[in-house]
């Protein structure tokens, strides 16, 4: 443990303060917004069952987002839904670098288990905040426009009722992640400065 770093521990969650001579630098450059300040009852890692089930939530939803535009297709092939896959790796693999490679879970299990990942494939501190700002703007779009574009493609397409069953699930799934979404942020380090925090609609 970094002696820069104090600890008090309670029943399952850690409280952590960074000191005040924290190098930004090294700790990531959101960090220099924690210097001096205390983070009450957040969780220092997160265990395997609360990563996966989180992830599964957004593979779900991922899957289910292009399974609603498979119909639409040039030539036979499914075009829409090949390219939105795409768009997910490349900002994921984005995000991991301008969010990840910044945060204090880098080379940690946060509650996504993406600090681990984004250690495996990028240098600390490598990514610019402002960029990794912009592209959470992913998680914001894409639920509603799947949702609107799952409705034109029922109506004007000839589907299976299999098609308004995955809508449905759709939307159940976004649900779902959106409630579990503010427990998650309420016991992140980051909570205070991320851009992506729910923790005040959690308290």
């Amino acid at each position: 443990m970094d002696s820069r770093w104090t600890a008090a521990k309670g029943a399952d969650r850690t409280c952590w303060s960074p000191a005040l001579e924290a190098d930004a630098a090294v700790e990531g450059q959101l960090y220099k917004e924690y210097e001096g300040k205390t983070v009450p009852e957040c969780r220092e890692s997160f265990g395997l069952g609360w990563v996966l089930a989180e992830n599964a939530l957004h593979l779900s939803a991922w899957g289910l987002a292009g399974a609603l535009v498979w119909a639409v297709r040039c030539g036979g092939v499914p075009v829409v839904t090949l390219a939105w896959a795409l768009l997910v790796v490349v900002v994921q693999v984005l995000l991991k670098k301008h969010n990840c490679s910044g945060c204090y879970y880098y080379g940690k299990t946060c509650h996504l288990g993406w600090g681990r990942l984004s250690a495996m494939l990028f240098a600390r501190d490598s990514g610019d905040p402002k960029t990794g700002t912009r592209l959470t703007l992913f998680y914001v779009v894409a639920p509603p426009l799947f949702l609107l574009l799952g409705i034109l493609v029922g109506v004007l397409e000839k589907v299976r009722p299999l098609h308004w069953i995955l809508l449905a699930a759709y939307v159940a799934v976004n649900a779902l992640a959106f409630a579990l979404r503010p427990k998650g942020c309420r016991l992140c380090a980051m909570r205070e400065v991320c851009p992506g925090s729910a923790a005040r609609q959690a308290r």
